[in-house]
This record gives structure tokens, C-alpha cells and sequence, in this order.
């Protein structure tokens, strides 16, 4: 972010870079790991932003967030870049997250190994929720490739008793472990 000039850092007396943020000129901050905010005017009261030129700045940001490549390997490291009310998909809307969310590509995140839970971190690990089933009507030893989410759970469960999928419904049943056809 600072290299983009969205994020400025105050001076000392001698021109270095202070770790501290010049709100003044700051268009951006990048906090908390995956999170940007636009220090937008009448949000903040260091806002400098125009409430009219967000948008174009959230997509100039994104735009910056894909061009950028690993200096070494020429690889882009971020993964995937999306504004908040567009990462209400992955539960990351809202204002508690930032106006643009980010995921950094595989082998790039250190701290909490890689962002995306359906990718691998290290030895091969992986933060994807695990789902386990056993029981009448569950295959027998069986090992699916899908993902299944938790807003499978619901739907998975009502195919094997017969109920009624819930109305607000957003999985779909794990049909791959289902001993019967649906």
C-alpha cells in the first residue's frame, strides 16, 4: 500500500519513513491480514477520500492487488481481491471487514498458513472444515473429492430423512456419500 501511495508514512527530520501513518495523504490502509479500508471523508474523521471516488478507487486498488508479482518468482500474490458487499459470498461483508477483501495466493501467506480454505498450507495441511458421516443410508468407507461446507450439513441431513429441504437453503446435499439415489 505504500508502495502504491495509497498508505503514507510521516517523516522524521531527515526525510526517513517514520512507522507511522500520515492520515492527511493516506487514501488506503491494509489492517488485520486480508482487510483494506478507504479513509473516506464523513466516515473518518481523517477521511480524504470523496465518498464519490471509492468506487473507482476500490477498483484501482484491486486492479494494483492482481498486478502485483513476487519480485523472485514473477508469481501474483494475491489469489483474490473483492469488495465487501461482493464478499458477503464468503460471510466477509459488513462493517466489521474492510472495503475490500483479499486473499493471498497459495505459498504466500505465512502467518495462518494459505487464506483460501480449499487450499493446501503447510505439509499439506489445509483449514477446510472436515466432515466426517457414518451411519444408515452413508456409503461405507467411502472418500469423497468434493468439498462439503458447512451449509451442506442441513441439506445433506434432510435428504436422509426425507424432509423437506430448509427454505433458505443455500448447500446441496452430499449426494456422493448417500448410499441411495436421489
Amino acid at each position: 500500500m505504500v508502495e502504491k501511495g495509497y498508505t503514507v508514512l510521516k517523516k522524521d527530520e531527515n526525510g526517513n519513513p517514520m512507522r507511522e501513518v500520515d492520515w492527511t495523504q493516506t487514501k488506503a490502509i491494509a489492517h488485520r491480514c486480508c482487510h483494506i479500508q478507504i479513509n473516506e471523508k464523513g466516515r473518518y474523521a481523517t477521511g480524504i477520500v470523496e465518498p464519490e471516488e471509492k468506487e473507482a478507487l476500490m477498483e484501482q486498488i484491486i486492479d494494483d492487488l492482481y498486478s502485483y508479482r513476487d519480485p523472485i518468482t514473477g508469481r501474483r500474490l494475491v489469489a483474490l481481491a473483492l469488495k465487501n458487499r461482493d464478499a458477503a459470498i464468503l460471510g466477509m461483508d459488513g462493517d466489521r471487514c474492510g472495503d475490500i477483501v483479499y486473499f493471498m495466493a497459495e505459498g504466500f501467506n505465512i502467518i495462518h498458513a494459505d487464506s483460501l480454505s480449499t487450499q493446501k498450507g503447510y505439509f499439506d495441511t489445509s483449514v477446510s472444515p472436515i466432515f466426517v458421516a457414518a451411519g444408515k443410508g452413508i456409503k461405507e468407507g467411502y472418500t469423497v473429492t468434493r468439498h462439503i461446507r458447512q451449509v451442506d450439513v442441513a441439506p445433506t441431513v434432510a435428504a436422509l430423512t426425507g424432509l423437506r429441504m430448509p427454505r433458505e437453503c443455500e448447500g446441496a446435499p452430499a449426494y456422493q456419500i448417500l448410499t441411495e439415489d436421489f
